[in-house]
């Protein structure tokens, strides 16, 4: 990234911080130790994330309709690894929750388009065993960051690569490229500012180029193929794939198509469960 954009994201006094109860969650899961009580508690401290949870348990994304109480039912009945991630997604979904002042992106619809990478992100992990499936959810709602912030921080130079995408019909990403300024470049920096793991700092600055990101490049692989799926099927939104829409299925994966053709059945058996849901939560 050009030193120039490093400083400018250095001055900006009011950029966020980590949520607090994303904090404590990852740090939890560092430790070997940590429980479902140890979770709950957490949780609890924060009552809208709290709410939040037992709304979208409920919802027909679960299909358990009204048979969640309590955060301890939510762990009970969703396991420990799925409420984890749902905490995830709702700490973050509250980062960023106002008009990003461009009528080409929406705040709600951006959060379930990373709701969707996300949940395809950690099904490719599952075909994947040497990656972690939940690091793989983080990776994928944290991706698109940079997005956020260049609506919000580099309005000029975001309307200027708008441009450019519209003018020679390409991706978001590639007129990023073009004018020298990228959200991945600009997410990686606020994910490694957060003091989040060197694999989630990688992946969000390359998931458009995961080649560049070295030893994390299967993972980055992973998230701009489930980025690619949910642009097909039109999950929210987070920019244009192009003129014809191509899906790109990095080889590095090394997935079958019949493989991938189940992936992305399962999301598209999902995807009114996706919008519906995480959108009444993330609109609230």
């Amino acid at each position: 990234m050009a030193i120039s954009v490093v400083k400018r994201l250095e001055k900006i006094e009011d950029l966020p911080t980590i949520p607090h109860t994303l904090q404590r969650v990852l740090d939890g899961l560092n430790s070997v130790s940590t429980s479902a009580q140890d979770l709950d508690r957490i949780i609890r401290e924060d009552p809208v994330v709290t709410a939040k949870i037992l709304k979208v348990a409920n919802s027909p994304f679960y299909g358990l309709k009204g048979e969640v109480s309590s955060l301890a039912r939510a762990i009970v009945i969703l396991g420990f690894e799925e409420v984890r991630n749902l905490v995830v997604s709702l700490s973050l979904t509250g980062t960023f929750s106002g008009d990003l002042g461009f009528e080409e992106f929406k705040t709600s619809d951006l959060w379930i388009h990373s709701v969707g990478v996300a949940t395809t992100s950690k099904m490719l992990a599952e075909l994947l065993p040497e990656l972690d499936q939940d690091e793989l959810f983080t990776a994928g709602m944290l991706h698109d960051l940079g997005i956020f912030l260049m609506c919000l921080y580099f309005t000029e130079e975001f309307r200027e690569i708008l441009n450019i995408q519209k003018e020679k019909e390409i991706p978001l990403w590639e007129a990023e490229m073009q004018y020298g300024l990228t959200h991945g470049e600009v997410g990686g920096y606020l994910v490694a500012r957060w003091g989040l793991s060197d694999l989630l700092i990688n992946v969000v600055r390359y998931h458009h180029h995961p080649q560049g990101a070295g030893p994390y490049a299967r993972a980055a692989a992973a998230v701009f193929l489930a980025d690619g799926l949910c642009h097909k099927l039109q999950i929210g939104h987070g920019g244009s794939l192009g003129v014809n829409g191509k899906l790109l299925v990095p080889k590095r994966l090394g997935l079958e198509p019949a493989q991938i053709k189940r992936v992305a059945a399962k999301l598209k058996a999902r995807r009114d469960e996706i919008e519906q849901s995480w959108g009444a939560v993330v609109a609230s």
